[in-house]
């Protein structure tokens, strides 16, 4: 019985090393274990300002740490995956013959493929079987983009970082002809730290967006199917030690009639340095402040 039970378990365990091993070999938009690669954690939506000033302003565009990568990017569209431009990342690659699109952008917007309205059932219905995860490469739309863009002098020293904030289906980076990263998920933003790919001065960002991903499935919703870029796209840098989140929790002590508040900071940095938290009005009358030298946790108080 011993030897039976030993032997059954070998066999599964060969099972499951099979079935591993045919997902990695998989690409990763057909793989359901693989939904990010290099992508940065998740955080709450803040931009690091240079200055306070700048910070109570609150535009980020007019911080010396923020570069658009909005506008008109070099770009080619094929109906199907599969006959997307080989090598169209690396720096050598001619795209002289490719046309201007704009970023962001939808495709069917913009005079490529047809947009898709369906409730019940996926879209990709009529061309090829519904099978999770399988996905196929006939009518999956695929955009490539190449973009050069000059590295501001100031920058030298910190981390830059790449934001995306609405990819749909997902989205492949490049970095002058390197391999940056992978996101699904395409109503999240994507960021990728790209500070080790960069160089002084010219460099080319190359991106490749698809129609849909094995990620689709669980994004099966009401609405019209549009392929592309949506939202806010730029680089920004950042000091190698920042605060890299944020938490707000605001409650109501009602006994006490009194607001509570509890902020929540986690910083890149190790030791010798301070948080500092300020509360303001909306007239911008400091009611209350605190520090914290911990690397998480940050200030609670009363008001």
């Amino acid at each position: 019985m011993k030897q039976k039970n030993l032997k059954l378990l070998l066999l599964l365990m060969v099972a499951c090393s099979a079935v591993t091993a045919s997902a990695a070999d998989e690409p990763v938009w057909k793989n359901p274990y693989v939904n990010q690669q290099n992508r940065e954690a998740r955080r709450a939506n803040f931009f690091a300002y240079e200055s306070e000033d700048m910070a109570r302003k609150g535009d980020m565009t007019q911080s010396e740490r923020y570069l658009s990568m909005e506008g008109m990017w070099k770009f080619c569209f094929v109906k199907d995956h599969d006959q997307r431009p080989a090598n169209f990342f690396r720096t050598d690659f001619d795209d002289s013959k490719w046309v201007d699109f704009p970023v962001p952008g939808l495709f069917e917007l913009n005079g490529y493929g047809d947009p898709i309205y369906k409730n019940i059932g996926y879209a990709w219905c009529t061309t090829f079987e519904t099978n999770p995860p399988y996905i196929g490469e006939t009518n999956n739309y695929t955009g490539s983009y190449r973009r050069t863009f000059e590295l501001p002098a100031s920058w030298k020293g910190q981390q830059v970082l790449f934001h995306v904030g609405s990819a749909t289906s997902n989205l492949t980076l490049w970095v002058n002809g390197k391999y940056v990263g992978y996101s699904e998920d395409s109503k999240v933003a994507a960021e990728f730290d790209i500070t080790k790919y960069l160089k002084a001065g010219k460099n080319l960002i190359a991106m490749q967006v698809m129609r849909w991903c094995d990620g689709s499935y669980l994004e099966d919703q009401d609405f019209w199917r549009l392929t592309g870029i949506a939202r806010q796209v730029y680089l920004y840098a950042r000091p190698k030690q920042h605060i890299s989140d944020i938490n707000v929790v605001a409650d109501y002590d009602c006994e006490n009639n009194s607001g509570m508040l509890t902020v929540t900071g986690v910083t890149t940095a190790k030791k010798g340095y301070t948080m500092f938290l300020e509360l303001a009005d909306r007239e911008g009358n400091i009611i209350q402040h605190g520090t914290r030298t911990s690397r998480t946790g940050w200030w609670h108080g009363t008001s």
